[in-house]
């Protein structure tokens, strides 16, 4: 079971170590709104990360596009990394999966498919990306979401395995191509990139976050935004809030 943070050891554990800091962005950077378009980094965590980019890399690795990522966080230096690590770019790297773009086809087909279904789930959001499409049912009345996901699953039957995958969210369905790629392997990929390689710490709240967490977790530093007990990570925080919190002790460790 994870264990509380701040009720930890934890500064000891990045204390001279050279750190590779990495966020998932809704839910942790940015609480989880109803419109994801309502989502951007607050002045005064971006201030703080400003500082810290200074001192350590920092990585933030979404489902969100990589351009839409940019825009809500607007910070240089940044390691952004789109589309659960498809999509890499920073001063030193770009990088785009190459199985991921072949398959690309199979995802434009399924959310065409998909698209014309709208007008029968009211609240229904479906969030259009350049690798990868997301359907929000958090405003589906709770009655229709059993219907929705029993078509939506009976939709992609043929295609998924080969073609696609799918990843449950809160409240989310993010539909990817079907490569041997996630955000654990895209946090490994960057932390290892280096002639010196670095200390990974990661903060996520998602279901997604767990491959991570599950990736670095005999050689980083592990934090589930909210407990859980089916969570890998090792520590967790209460919520959204204390992120700030995180950050600006570590901000404050860095400078001793």
């Amino acid at each position: 079971m994870a264990e509380y943070l701040f009720h930890s050891n934890w500064i000891e554990l990045i204390k001279g170590r050279d750190i590779f800091l990495f966020f998932d962005f809704d839910g942790t950077l940015v609480p989880i709104m109803k419109n994801p378009d309502d989502c951007y980094l607050s002045d005064k965590l971006k201030i703080i990360l400003q500082q810290l980019n200074n001192k350590i890399k920092i990585g933030i690795i979404s489902g969100r596009d990589l351009k839409d990522l940019r825009k809500r966080i607007s910070i240089r230096g940044l390691y952004y990394c789109g589309s659960h690590g498809l999509q890499i770019e920073s001063p030193e790297i770009k990088y785009i999966n190459p199985d991921a773009e072949r398959l690309i086809p199979y995802i434009n087909e399924v959310y065409r498919k998909f698209k014309k279904l709208t007008d029968k789930f009211a609240g229904m959001l479906i969030e259009k990306k350049e690798f990868s499409f997301t359907i929000h049912y958090r405003q589906v009345k709770p009655e229709k979401r059993k219907e929705l996901k029993k078509l939506f699953f009976d939709m992609i039957s043929k295609y998924k395995g080969n073609y696609i995958k799918v990843l449950n969210g809160k409240m989310v369905f993010e539909i990817l191509p079907a490569v041997n790629w996630n955000k654990g392997r895209a946090v490994s990929f960057l932390a290892n990139n280096f002639q010196n390689k670095h200390y990974p710490v990661f903060i996520g709240d998602d279901i997604t976050d767990e491959t991570v967490f599950s990736e670095i977790n005999d050689r980083g530093l592990t934090i589930r935004v909210g407990n859980s007990k089916k969570t890998m990570a090792k520590y967790f925080i209460r919520n959204q809030g204390e992120v700030y919190k995180f950050v600006t002790i570590m901000n404050e460790v860095l400078n001793v």
